[in-house]
This record gives C-alpha cells, sequence and structure tokens, in this order.
C-alpha cells in the first residue's frame, strides 16, 4: 500500500491559494498600515475577491450554477472598487453610484440567469462592464503621474489586458451567436481564473507601492514642514546662524554602473550614514534622493565649514570592510545661508541647489557658497 497520496493542484486551488496570500499582503501592509479611505476601499475589494475565489472553488466541486454565476461576479466586481479607490487615493472626486450599481446588479443578474441560455450573454455583459472600469484604472493611473510610473505599470497594463480581453471575448462571441455556448463557457472561466491571478496580483504590488511611496512622501513633506517652522521661529527672533546644506553624491551614475545593484545601495547608505555622523545632534538632514541630502542646520560661519569639510573628508573614504572596496565616492555641496537669502526655505533650498551645481561643475568633492548670482535666478 502506497502511504503517498498525489494532490492535483489545479488552477482553481492556485487561484485561491493566491488570492488569499494577496489580500493578507494587501490589508496588512496598506490597510492596517495607512488607514484611508481608499486602503479601506482596496482591501475590500481583495476581501470581495477571496469570497468569490472560495465560493468559485465550491461551485467547482459541486458544479452548482448559482455559485459559479455568483462567484465570478464577485470576481468581476474587483475592478470597480479599485478604481473608486484609486479616486479617492489621488484625491479626485470620487462617484461612488456607478460602483453601487454594479456591485449590486452584477451578482443579481448572474445568479438569476445561472444555467440557462441567458447566462452567456448575461456574462458578456458583465464582463465588458468591469472591463470599462479596468480602462478607467489604467487612465487614472497613467495620466499626470510621471514620478510613479515604474509603479503604477504593472497594474496599468494589466488593466489593459483585461479591456483587450473582454472586447475580443465579446466580439468572438457575436461572430459564433449561439453556437458551442458550453465551450464559449468553459473557456471563459479558465480565462476568468488566470486573469484573476494576473490583475489581483500586479494590482497588489502597485497598490501597496503606491501607499507605502506616498508614506514616503508625506514623511519628507513633514520633515521639510518642520524646517520651515524652525527657521520662522529664527526669523522672529532675529537668530542669524542658519544654513542650508544641499548634499550631493557625485556621479551617481557612474557609480551605479561601477557597482552591482547590492553594492550601490551600500555606497548610498553609507553616504547617507556619513552626514548623519558628522552633523551635530542640532541639525536635520532629510533624505531627498539616493544621492541627496538637504541639512537644516545653525550654527558660525566657522562651525559650519568644519561641518562641511569633515563631510567631505568621510564620504571620500574608502571603506575597505564592505562590498565596494576600491569605488571612491565624493559629494558636491551648496551651502545657502539666512543672512545672504533669508529664511524662506524653499529659497534656501533652491539657492543651495544653484551653489552646489557650481560645485559639481568646479570638479566635485568640494562646497560652493551661495552668493548674489544663485539668489537671482530664484
Amino acid at each position: 500500500m502506497n502511504p503517498l497520496v498525489p494532490v492535483n493542484v489545479d488552477i482553481t486551488t492556485s487561484m485561491v491559494a493566491v488570492v488569499t496570500v494577496l489580500t493578507v499582503m494587501v490589508i496588512g501592509l496598506g490597510t492596517l498600515a495607512r488607514p484611508s479611505r481608499a486602503t479601506v476601499t482596496w482591501g475590500a475589494a481583495f476581501g470581495l475577491g477571496m469570497l468569490g475565489a472560495y465560493l468559485w472553488l465550491a461551485g467547482q466541486q459541486t458544479e452548482e450554477p448559482m455559485l459559479r454565476g455568483a462567484a465570478s461576479a464577485l470576481l468581476l466586481c474587483f475592478e470597480p472598487l479599485v478604481w473608486i479607490g484609486l479616486r479617492m487615493h489621488l484625491g479626485r472626486r470620487a462617484r461612488w453610484w456607478p460602483v453601487a450599481v454594479f456591485v449590486l446588479i452584477a451578482p443579481i443578474l448572474l445568479m438569476v440567469t445561472a444555467g440557462s441560455d441567458g447566462y452567456l450573454p448575461a456574462f458578456q455583459l458583465v464582463f465588458l462592464g468591469s472591463a470599462v472600469f479596468a480602462g478607467m484604472v489604467a487612465y487614472e493611473l497613467l495620466r499626470d503621474r510621471p514620478a510613479v510610473r515604474d509603479i503604477v505599470l504593472p497594474l496599468a497594463l494589466a488593466s489593459c489586458g483585461f479591456v483587450v480581453v473582454a472586447v475580443v471575448s465579446a466580439v468572438s462571441a457575436l461572430v459564433s451567436g449561439g453556437a458551442g455556448t458550453e465551450a464559449q463557457l468553459s473557456a471563459l472561466r479558465g480565462m476568468n481564473a488566470v486573469g484573476t491571478v494576473v490583475v489581483s496580483t500586479c494590482a497588489a504590488f502597485t497598490l501597496v507601492l503606491m501607499v507605502r511611496s506616498e508614506q514616503k512622501k508625506n514623511d519628507a513633506d513633514d520633515i521639510a514642514e518642520r524646517a520651515r517652522r524652525r527657521l520662522r521661529k529664527a526669523e522672529e527672533q532675529n537668530d542669524l546662524p542658519w544654513s542650508i546644506l544641499d548634499i550631493r553624491l557625485d556621479d551617481p551614475a557612474d557609480l551605479r554602473e561601477a557597482s552591482t545593484g547590492s553594492a550601490f545601495a551600500l555606497i548610498v547608505d553609507r553616504f547617507h550614514h556619513d552626514i548623519q555622523e558628522v552633523l551635530p545632534a542640532s541639525a536635520d538632514a532629510d533624505r531627498v534622493a539616493d544621492g541627496r541630502a538637504i541639512v537644516v542646520i545653525r550654527g558660525s560661519d566657522e562651525s559650519v565649514r568644519h561641518h562641511l569639510r569633515a563631510i567631505l573628508t568621510r564620504i571620500s573614504v574608502i571603506d575597505r570592510e564592505t562590498a565596494v572596496t576600491g569605488i571612491r565616492s565624493s559629494a558636491s555641496i551648496g551651502w545657502a545661508t539666512v543672512s545672504v537669502v533669508g529664511y524662506d526655505y524653499d529659497a534656501l533650498v533652491a539657492v543651495a541647489g544653484r551653489a552646489a551645481d557650481r560645485a559639481r561643475a568646479a570638479g566635485g568633492d568640494q562646497w560652493k557658497r551661495a552668493t548674489a548670482t544663485d539668489l537671482m535666478p530664484v
């Protein structure tokens, strides 16, 4: 007697497993980590999709048409909820009524027509309706968001693929008429299962990364706002010894090409660590990019010069204990003072940036102090 029992894992079982894991990931990393109307809606979308996946599995096992119809409808309700969540996340007007109408009518329509000749046209109609929302998801993701194009691309492409499949399926059904209804339904069920895995996977990664990147942006905004408050208070007290430093890693593109991805990450992390180590406790350093930091510092000119020299020396030292042995990095620093620019944080950052550009143009591995010439364009 063979004690080993073979396990058959078909597309339906795989779909249930994948959707369950993705639902837990989205709720844990998105909804619970950063609760908002958008993330709650996305959590509900994945929860509804998970319920649909389990109903689909039950329908496959029992061969109950009504269960299959309900499961298909719930899975197709995913795109409308993702769309309305995107509208809320992007700060645009959230029109709930088309989503509510679709989510209410789709399950009723497919359950009522389940097992009858009207199920195929009803399914095609709901499929096309969901594809309309998928097209709107792609539109919302791709318009006016060039900074996060790499993040939104997976879900945008999956949604476009959803639209193409729905249109081709509808055209195929019109051309074939009522012939081969059972074969068409079998093909649609397979596409539905595969499409659910693809779209939900792309959606999970895109939505979680959007939430996380938005959190980082908000953190950066908080740091900048804190700096503005400090400078406003300094202005009220006529406290002059304040400066902004724009510290930029020289030739980040060349460093990336000369090292592996992990080695470049080590260089960047060390760059920011060196800045934090050298600066006094009263200074605030904001990591605005991999190879750039904005520092708000209070101190006399002599004190700031001392810190500038220490930063440049620390960054240029080759660390022989890391995986990036032999790769020497350097930095260019722009230094803008309140005495020249004033207390406006944004103006100080802009002027410090121009001074950093001058330092880089002069060969790098040095600092330049902002002058009236740097202030004129600002």
